[in-house]
């Protein structure tokens, strides 16, 4: 390593030597030898033409090698000027046409003395092109989407141990993310992705990979709305740019095999949409401006977006509407919401990663909530609609984040170390890419393991995310990585709190306040092992899990990180292996080299912040501080600062500028609630609120989806626009031959116990039919108002859906599902602008005249008939946005209460067989439901068969790893198991 750095040093000596030389040196030399590049005075035309027709004597050859010297020494100067300035800027290096030659040297020379100086990554990740994106990017690293996902593509759920994951179908598994490790908690994206380049339009994709280029209207309607990597919002089937990534449907085919050449122009396709028909201009070459510079330029605000791909004859424009992107997935812009957010908008978006983090946190603290939960009752809730609409938020935005693809890429890294008997280098962080992360090591470490590859240095180390290569082990190198925001470019930065030491965060006061609160979520929520987190001044996380250890200041939180630091001060030295806690942590997996991390609200006082920077830098790792500060004396900085497109943050190390997700406090504050009120194991009456609400026949609040402020707008123009409505027939769609089914059913069947299902009708319905079907349906005979309809429609409880998209839906799902036996249509409309299903039932309507029949009775058979309407987890797979979180948890309390009802009832009446069916049919609704294994034990128990009771035990035992805190089963269930194993059955 030595002499690595030895030919490092005496390279960047040798550079720094020659840049000066090119500098300083070429112009002294050529003033001495040639003059002034300024002539002394200009030639006059008689001169110029006597130069050009008579034989030279050497004066103009002299001449022109002069100009062409000074010429060109003129713009290396410039190449070395632009490439300083975007160093130091954190920026790409723009190209300067005619200069490549210049470019180069200039960055090759600058390159080589930054190994000098220090801090290499900030001079490489500015002077490092984007890599090349594949067709079909990874929606993980690129889908920016804010809106709802549409039904029947399985957009956000908790899965058992299914880790399959074709194309387009991504799945985070803590740290064993995309290593195709057994998983222990799945939170699953399932919508295939493409991405456009140029020369592409809307048909022609469709044309390729759907089958039919006029089925393009699916993949607008599964994208209108969605803020893209450039800014701009999808608002137009005709208008596409180079670069987005567009969802597609779960038909698509060959994503990702390579596409030949498309022409810039079309001629025309065969489709009835005249935009397309006509000739038009594929996605276009050159680049876009950003939302940011569109808005500096018009000065005007973001349009409000259209959630649904308009028909073929609504009139369009040949421009994509510009909005600033939203916080989601590695795009952690703020956009300025927070200060834009009323009293009634209580939430901005939260960062794709926080908010899977914060559902994985919510569903393991309602694991414990639902074991304890006695039948008849329900578990607690928060009871503020504001608080609840948050967790809405929450799903809504979920999406694999960065941090993903960093773990997979550094368990790469740690097999790649361990196999080849290295230590492991010293890594500030990665950058994520679209196909590839890029380590950024704080010195050069020599040759790169393999699969890893040099980048642009020797301080960068590259990894293919499309490789073949694989990590063996779940190793979490690097467990504290922090997600700072992302580059001008769009890809994210990842930070390694441990190798940044003890780092301060300065800037404006709200601004450090909403980073550290946004900070210390991200670290607390995070699925994976290997680090705990001392938390001095977040009383609202205290309920998050078992992670966090809350100190009252930072008093008790220094002596607690001394304990921590003396402890390791000790085993390092009294047990073998390297000396670096991080490289212990590699090759002594099961010992305790647990990282701990101190991240403070409060600001240290000087001798406090000394005494942090003295413990934590006297250790080669294992510790790592994260405080408010203005000073220079931490080895690193987060420095805030604000301009007219949001928040910057400058990381310091690597010296880079990013643009960070800061989380607004108030929504913050919400989030405390919803843990505060998931860590309270007491449970409530099902008529308590806020299950108050859905109590009669309608499982939707009264003001469902709609904003309140958001209703007042649109509540005029909607009662104008629907008045034709009322009374009016329905408007039969056309169906394609080969979607027909003949007569329609005597009535349309929403199945809603288990993976949404619509039957009955007469063609095919589209995701955005389906959602408006589910809606009516789960409102009942209350039926939903216009402007309900229209902000439950919208991609978000602040965008309702234009008045027109909305007739145009509505006519459209009446066309697919038919007419009624009695003539009518299945979508009513009365004068008072609500609508109502007609000739169409649910099935958890009909699974609670049963089970309520049953309960009260004691009637098996009408337990049996409820249970058998039962396929799986509620709505399994299909999420939308104004989904209420009382109204899936008491259709789940509803349906483990009446298995667990039966199954006493038939093992009481002698029949342990059935009594187990009962628990087992109980189970496909809710795996992780300790009261129903308890209930399948103590049946097979009963009828003799004690290896299923110890079948039964395993399998809970792996369910309940999935989602609790400590992976250990209620108390009652394992009493149980102890009970009956160490028991006979009697005779």
């Amino acid at each position: 390593m030595t002499r690595f750095r030895l030919l490092d040093g005496l390279r960047a000596l040798l550079a720094a030597t020659v840049l000066t030389a090119l500098i300083a040196g070429v112009p002294l030399v050529l003033y001495a030898l040639a003059g002034s590049p300024l002539p002394a005075h200009l030639p006059g035309l008689g001169e110029i033409g006597h130069a050009l027709t008579h034989r030279d004597d050497g004066t103009l050859f002299l001449a022109v090698v002069k100009v062409v010297s000074w010429a060109a020494w003129a713009g290396f100067v410039a190449s070395t000027l632009v490439e300083l300035t975007s160093r130091i800027r954190g920026r790409a290096t723009p190209h300067l046409p005619g200069l490549g030659a210049a470019q180069w040297l200039s960055a090759q020379l600058i390159s080589s003395v930054a190994l000098a100086a220090g801090s290499p990554a900030a001079f490489v990740m500015a002077a490092v092109p984007p890599a090349a994106v594949v067709a079909a990017a990874p929606a993980a690293l690129a889908d920016t989407t804010t809106a709802a996902p549409d039904a029947g593509h399985d957009p956000l759920r908790f899965a058992g141990a299914d880790a399959s994951s074709r194309f387009g179908q991504f799945t985070t598994t803590g740290t064993h993310a995309l290593s195709g490790q057994p998983p222990a908690r799945v939170l699953r994206l399932t919508h295939a992705v493409y991405q456009v380049r140029r020369g592409d339009c809307l048909w022609t994709i469709a044309e390729h990979h759907l089958g039919d280029g006029d089925r393009y209207t699916e993949i607008a309607d599964l994208n209108t709305g969605r803020v893209m990597l450039d800014g701009a919002r999808f608002t137009q089937a005709d208008v596409i740019r180079p670069g987005w990534v567009l969802r597609m449907p779960a038909t698509a085919t060959d994503l990702d095999r390579p596409q030949p050449p498309v022409t810039d122009r079309h001629s025309g396709h065969p489709s009835a949409a005249p935009e397309f028909s006509r000739p038009h201009d594929g996605a276009p070459s050159s680049p876009q401006p950003s939302a940011s510079q569109e808005f500096s330029k018009a000065g005007e605000q973001p349009a409000v977006e259209r959630d649904a791909a308009p028909p073929a004859h609504t009139p369009q424009t040949r421009e994509a509407r510009i909005s600033a992107p939203e916080p989601t997935t590695i795009l952690l812009t703020d956009g300025g919401e927070a200060e834009d957010s009323g009293p009634s908008a209580p939430v901005a978006a939260f960062a794709g990663g926080v908010a899977v983090g914060s559902l994985l946190t919510l569903a393991r603290l309602r694991h414990a909530q639902r074991q304890a939960r006695r039948r008849g009752r329900r578990i607690t809730l928060p009871t503020d609609p504001d608080t609840l609409r948050t967790e809405q938020e929450l799903h809504r935005l979920a999406a694999p984040d960065a941090r993903g693809p960093a773990r997979q890429a550094l368990a790469t890294l740690g097999d790649a170390i361990t196999a080849a008997s290295r230590d492991l280098p010293h890594v500030l962080g990665a950058r994520v890419c679209p196909d590839a992360v890029e380590l950024l090591l704080a010195q050069p470490a020599g040759t790169p393991p393999a699969p890893f590859t040099q980048g642009r240095t020797k301080a960068t180390w590259r990894i293919d995310l499309n490789s073949e290569a694989h990590a063996d082990s779940a190793r979490d190198v690097l467990p504290a990585l922090l997600t700072t925001g992302h580059l001008d470019d769009g890809h994210a930065l990842l930070v390694n709190l441990e190798r940044l030491q003890t780092a301060t965060a300065t800037g404006p006061d709200e601004l450090v306040d909403r980073f550290l609160a946004t900070a210390a979520t991200e670290l607390i929520t995070s699925d994976g092992p290997w680090f705990d987190v001392l938390a001095v001044g977040f009383p609202e996380l205290h309920s998050a899990g078992a992670r966090i250890r809350p100190c009252a200041d930072l008093t008790e939180a220094l002596g607690l990180l001394a304990d921590r630091a003396r402890d390791l001060r000790g085993r390092l030295a009294t047990t073998d292996g390297p000396a670096d806690v991080a490289d212990r942590r590699l090759h002594d997996p099961d010992g305790d080299w647990t990282l701990t991390v101190l991240i403070s609200r409060n600001t240290p006082s000087p001798d406090q912040l000394a005494r942090l920077v003295d413990t934590i830098t006297a250790l080669p790792g294992g510790l790592a501080a994260l405080a408010p500060g203005d000073t220079t004396s931490a080895p690193s900085r987060f420095a805030l600062s604000q301009d007219d497109q949001g928040p910057l943050l400058n990381v310091t190390p690597p010296g880079l500028t990013v643009r960070p997700h800061l989380m607004p406090l108030e929504s913050y504050q919400r989030l405390g609630e919803l843990f505060a009120a998931a860590a309270d194991t007491t449970d409530v009456a099902a008529d308590d609120p806020p299950y108050d609400a859905y109590a009669g026949e309608s499982l939707l609040p009264p003001a469902s989806g709609a904003n309140g402020a958001a209703i007042s707008e649109l509540a005029d123009d909607q009662q104008e626009h629907v008045a034709f409505e009322v009374g009016e027939p329905a408007q039969s769609e056309a169906a394609g031959p080969e979607s027909q089914r003949g007569e329609a059913m005597e009535v349309v069947q929403v199945s809603i116990l288990g993976p949404l299902e619509i039957t009955g009708t007469v063609a095919d319905l589209q995701p955005k039919m389906a959602e408006l079907v589910l809606a009516l349906a789960l409102a009942g005979p209350t039926g939903l108002r216009n402007v309900q309809l229209a902000a439950m429609m919208g991609p978000d409880p602040d965008t309702p859906k234009p008045s027109d998209q909305l007739r145009q839906l509505i006519t459209r799902t009446r066309g697919k599902l038919g007419k009624a036996p009695d003539g009518q249509a299945r979508i009513l409309c009365d004068s008072a602008y609500v609508y109502r299903t007609h000739a169409t039932t649910l099935d958890w309507t009909r699974f609670q005249e049963l089970a309520d029949r049953g309960a009260k009775r004691n009637s098996t058979t009408d337990l049996w008939d409820a249970l058998t309407l039962v396929r799986g987890p509620v709505l399994d797979g299909c999420y939308h946005w104004w989904l209420e979180t009382p109204v899936i948890e008491n259709i789940r309390a509803e349906i483990v209460d009446a298995a667990d009802l039966l199954a006493e009832l038939e093992l009481d009446a002698g029949r342990p067989d059935r009594s187990a069916r009962a628990a087992r049919q109980g189970l496909t609704s809710d795996p992780y439901a300790e009261q129903l294994w308890r209930a399948l034990m103590r049946a097979e128990y009963e009828a003799g068969n004690m290896s299923r009771v110890h079948e039964a035990w395993k399998a809970c035992l792996k369910a309940v790893a999935e989602v609790s805190a400590d992976g250990d089963p209620h108390p009652e269930t394992a009493a149980l198991y102890r009970r009956l194993a160490a028991a006979r059955r009697p005779a």
